[in-house]
């Protein structure tokens, strides 16, 4: 079988043009005479300018006809007054051979290069997104998206903010002289949120108005690298540097081999703090929790007959005889994978599907919303780590808490295939709604905490695409309550048209001999250990 060939593209990445358009395209047509022709020309920044000679040129470059080599792709407005441009266009077409990316999105080119970008500024009032603007909400579709498409990275990134934080933990001194000089409204938390997650190997940003070449940095519990390049502006008095030409190729063809300066992730590892201040408040959760949200009170449903218990639905054992603290005599240590400070990970008994594990606190903590701040971070970086690898493989990441008949926090841990991640939400709905228990999705920042106000009484489903639906058990007033179906998530899970494992919905029905589950703790162990934080 012949070789893949090595497909590389020429790119060419501008910063802000402010209007200046003749003259930008006259450089550009020189560039190509000079350097030779690029596949691609983009404009990050402010393609338009301020005053009314920029307009006046504008129109007169298009009454021009002038013919332009080859194709320039620019982001969209950064202010209300660029609006008007970018308005009731045909074919995305700002001018012969002129494009408006649109306002997010990602194209994968033929020769299997993802290119991502984003347009706008970000929106901090939690006012209704604009055409120049954007906030959590949009950007959240926009990751789900890529997520949705198999795309589990970026090769190029586009935005006209910087993201905030990048210049953290620079090594080059010449690099770090530039703080000063950095407009924080021109940053953006959201954009670094784009970029944890995207994990871009390049990423380009205009509207700073100074040339920035940081030093490559990694990604967490990825291979991929980072280079992030700031572009000042097309004819600025300050003379700073504002195109940038690359050549990219597919990952498949880059070297492992490092021969330059990289740093740490510039990001913080407590990833939320990038959008918590953002999140929409969602009165329904304060408020709902108690009521069937999935369906009107007056609908006909079906229900499932389940008889009513008057005891609550708890269990209390101590550490000695508890199946998941490290320190107790019930533990099944061949099912450990790996053991962290606060946290460790493990097989699971009976599993739904190969793969299928959990994460559980090494002291006895009853639920998730019990374990300290130290913890919770530790357990967050492991689902990021787990994230990582199921992506990897083509599949996503489903987890789930019941802390109803709980002794110990457990989080089980569930890879779903990528073309099954939007069956998830309605399947859970309707089954909370076929046994007639609430399920409510609540803000993506909300604590667990506070939302239980210590009852640890729920059950909390966490969507690959970030939602968490949440069930709290409420006591009625007559002292009774709805018994809960305790294989409700496998039941949803091992349906049909999710994994198809019907017989395996109850774990004591399909538990494995020892050392099946010896094999498949060890291939897992092997599999996971790139990615792995806990090093062993």
């Amino acid at each position: 079988m012949a070789a893949k060939e090595n497909k590389k593209i020429k790119i060419l990445v501008c910063g802000g043009i402010n209007g200046h358009i003749k003259t930008f395209v006259e450089y550009i047509e020189k560039l190509y005479i000079k350097k030779g022709m690029f596949d691609y020309v983009f404009c990050v920044g402010d393609f338009f300018g301020d005053d009314e000679s920029s307009e006046r040129e504008w129109e007169e470059f298009k009454l021009s006809g002038k013919n332009i080599s080859v194709p320039i792709y620019t982001l969209g407005p950064n202010k209300k007054d660029h609006e008007k441009y970018f308005q009731n266009l045909q074919d995305q077409q700002l001018a012969p051979n002129i494009f408006y990316l649109g306002k997010d999105g990602v194209f994968t080119t033929s020769d299997g290069i993802k290119i991502g970008y984003i347009s706008g500024i970000q929106n901090d009032d939690n006012k209704e997104n604009e055409m120049h603007t954007f906030n959590y909400e949009s950007i959240s579709q926009f990751k789900e998206s890529c997520i949705r498409s198999g795309c589990l990275y970026l090769d190029l990134l586009l935005t006209s903010p910087w993201p905030l934080d990048v210049r953290n933990k620079e090594r080059i001194p010449e690099n770090q002289n530039i703080k000063g000089l950095i407009d924080k409204v021109t940053e953006s938390s959201l954009v670094s949120w784009i970029a944890i997650n995207l994990t871009p190997r390049y990423h380009l940003s205009g509207m700073q108005k100074v040339f920035y070449q940081r030093s490559p940095y990694k990604n967490c519990n990825t291979k991929i690298m980072t280079r992030f390049i700031g572009l000042g502006d097309y004819n600025s008095i300050n003379k700073e540097k504002w195109m940038y030409g690359f050549v990219l190729s597919p990952l498949e063809f880059i070297s492992n081999q490092i021969n330059y300066t990289v740093t740490e992730s510039p990001y913080s590892s407590n990833v939320s703090q990038y959008i918590a201040h953002l999140l929409p408040v969602s009165k329904q959760f304060f408020y709902n929790t108690s009521t069937n949200s999935n369906y009107n009170k007056d609908e006909p449903t079906k229900k499932r007959k389940f008889g009513l218990q008057a005891a609550k639905q708890s269990i209390h054992v101590d550490t000695e005889s508890c199946w998941f603290c490290l320190s107790s005599k019930n533990i099944t240590k061949h099912m450990i994978i790996s053991i962290g400070d606060q946290v460790y990970m493990a097989g699971t008994r009976g599993p739904l599907v190969k793969e299928h594990i959990f994460i559980a606190t090494i002291e006895h903590y009853k639920s998730f919303a019990e374990v300290p701040p130290d913890t919770e971070n530790e357990i967050n970086l492991l689902k990021s780590c787990v994230n990582k690898y199921f992506e990897s493989t083509s599949r996503v990441a489903l987890y789930f808490e019941r802390s109803i008949l709980s002794a110990h926090f457990q989080l089980q841990v569930i890879p779903i295939p990528i073309r099954m991640i939007e069956r998830l939400e309605p399947m859970f709905k309707s089954k909370f709604k076929e046994y007639d228990l609430n399920l409510v999705e609540i803000p993506p920042a909300a604590s667990l905490r506070q939302i239980t106000m210590n009852t640890a009484q729920y059950f909390c489903v966490e969507l690959p695409n970030g939602k968490r639906l949440f069930h709290n058990v409420n006591k009625k007033t007559d002292g009774i309550q709805p018994r809960f179906p305790l294989h409700i998530a496998r039941e949803v899970l091992a349906s049909p048209s999710l994994l198809n494992v019907k017989d395996r919905i109850d774990w004591k029905t399909c538990q494995q001999p020892i050392n099946e589950e010896e094999m498949d703790v060890k291939l897992f162990r092997q599999a996971f250990a790139p990615y792995n934080p806990i090093k062993d």
